[in-house]
């Protein structure tokens, strides 16, 4: 999959590097929005990113060629910096199809915080909180805890519900996360 960045900003580029390398995005880069748009048709992206307050007359007309199949098929369009458009501006970008970065993309990333009880077979109970993120049914937890081991019981606490399930322990860059089985 590939993902077309459009910014002059280097703080956007660092920040959405990352994001869209860990859905599995090859990045391609542009300043200009004229010298992608003159590229389009051969870049063929699946997903544009671009800011209106970068390019407050271009976008729109980005969209378009988007829109009219000349980039692709099933094109995905985000804006960064949504706040800034008029009423007027973010009728037209609904209408377009355009969705906001910040809200569409990023939200189902956020973890949301939880606390955590589990035991080992004939073991201790034990206590640790955690990042839950259930679209991919993980949890980043807050401490480290032995990989490859299976849970067979974990209870989950997010300040209103308690879930129950198994879990398998992996470990991610160092960190330890639990692998949702069964609920």
């Amino acid at each position: 999959m590939k993902a077309l960045v459009i910014s002059d900003r280097q703080e956007i580029i660092e920040f959405v590097t990352p994001l869209l390398k860990n859905k599995g995005f090859d990045i391609i880069h542009y300043r200009w929005i004229i010298k992608a748009l003159d590229n389009i048709e051969e870049i063929q992206p699946d997903l544009i990113l671009l800011s209106p307050v970068e390019y407050p007359r271009h976008w729109k007309t980005l969209a378009g060629f988007v829109q009219s199949g000349i980039g692709g098929n099933d094109v995905k369009l985000f804006l960064y910096e949504e706040e800034t458009l008029t009423d007027e501006e973010a009728k037209k970008a609904d209408e377009l199809g355009i969705k906001s970065f910040t809200k569409d993309f990023c939200d189902e990333d956020k973890g949301l915080d939880v606390e955590l009880a589990f035991n080992e077979e004939a073991g201790p109970l034990h206590f640790t909180n955690g990042k839950y993120f259930p679209k991919k049914n993980v949890i980043q937890l807050s401490e480290k805890v032995n990989a490859g081991r299976k849970l067979k019981y974990v209870s989950l606490f997010d300040g209103e519900n308690v879930l129950s399930f198994s879990a398998d322990v992996e470990e991610n860059d160092g960190l330890s996360s639990l692998r949702v089985k069964e609920l």
